[in-house]
């Protein structure tokens, strides 16, 4: 069973894609000498935001709400033929309103469509209730594609802009399955959304944060404290807390754990030195995952038959990740 949690729209925009609507509306991509070394990472880039840079640079040539039909299209098409079972996709509606000028709520509404509209899925909804369930299902193959929608809060946007941008997630909450923050770790404390986040949870919503990737163990204690998270997007960096290491074990929370972005990141020097071995070995559950998948050139089969053996994971520890992996998913249901 293959099961990822975390998968970004804007890293799993496809170089393809972005080049031809590039090229029809004379985005600089378009002209660039090299433009996959702006798209995708060629090895490990020093920090976070180099790589998140890279994973930028795409979403501004998806200038029409078309095109972010298509591309949900083509991140689900990509998903089933790579053989997954589940994914959860999670984009920004903010980022991309940044970067096209588009509505947040109307990105929301495209990316919707985009799922319901991919022939990898067979949609429950009804024409008139379209954002009636955040699950979508395929008659095309033996074991369904289930897809689940999480929006992501951008914490660079400062924690003022936190309700107006859980006001938007929430005005579709009907498609969503969970909710998310990102962006700089290092820059804004998650601890100052408290506030949103708590509105999320009232409305029923499933928590998720990015934590311990750029910033280190304290940044996922704030998530979990502050925020209510039941996974953590990467959280590598909590081995280095033993007592964390103990409170995520007791307590089942997941950690979506990335090895090729990592190491794109820096976050850890080489899948032989990745921390996911230790952390499955305090008993952590774990659930690998893509992250960005265009960004990174990988595929969710590939992180499990490539670089999990070189991280050291056993079939045993594979097993394993893919029974917690599946207990975590916000919308299997």
């Amino acid at each position: 069973m293959l099961i990822d949690l975390h998968r970004h729209l804007e890293g799993a925009l496809r170089v393809d894609t972005t080049l031809e609507l590039a090229r029809r509306d004379g985005h600089p991509l378009a002209s660039a000498a090299d433009p996959e070394e702006l798209l995708v990472a060629r090895g490990a880039l020093g920090g976070l935001l180099p790589y998140l840079a890279k994973v930028d640079a795409a979403p501004s040539a998806f200038t029409r709400l078309d095109d972010w039909v298509r591309a949900t299209r083509e991140c689900v098409a990509d998903a089933a033929a790579d053989g997954l079972d589940y994914l959860e996709i999670r984009f920004s509606p903010w980022f991309i309103h940044q970067e096209t000028g588009l509505a947040p709520e109307a990105i929301i509404d495209a990316v919707a469509d985009g799922v319901r509209q991919s022939p990898a899925r067979q949609s429950p909804l009804r024409d008139s209730q379209l954002r009636e369930s955040p699950l979508q299902e395929s008659p095309l193959r033996e074991s369904p594609l289930r897809v689940g929608l999480i929006g992501i809060l951008l914490r660079d946007l400062g924690p003022l802009r936190g309700y107006e941008q859980m006001s938007t997630l929430l005005s579709r909450r009907d498609v969503l399955c969970g909710v998310d923050i990102a962006g700089n770790e290092a820059g804004v404390p998650a601890a100052e959304f408290a506030g949103p986040f708590r509105q999320a949870r009232d409305a029923g919503l499933r928590i998720t944060a990015h934590a311990g990737e750029a910033a280190g163990p304290a940044s996922v204690w704030e998530a979990v404290r502050h925020l209510g998270a039941e996974r953590i997007g990467h959280g590598v960096r909590a081995v280095e807390d033993p007592a964390l290491l103990e409170h995520l074990a007791a307590n089942r929370i997941t950690l979506e754990v990335s090895l090729t972005s990592n190491l794109h990141t820096s976050t850890a020097p080489s899948y032989a030195e990745h921390p996911v071995r230790r952390l499955v070995g305090a008993g952590v559950p774990v659930a690998l995952s893509t992250d960005d998948p265009r960004t990174s050139a990988i595929t969710l089969s590939g992180e499990y038959t490539q670089a999990a053996p070189q991280a050291g994971l056993t079939p045993a520890d594979l097993d394993r990740i893919r029974d917690d992996a599946r207990s975590a998913a916000f919308a299997w249901d």
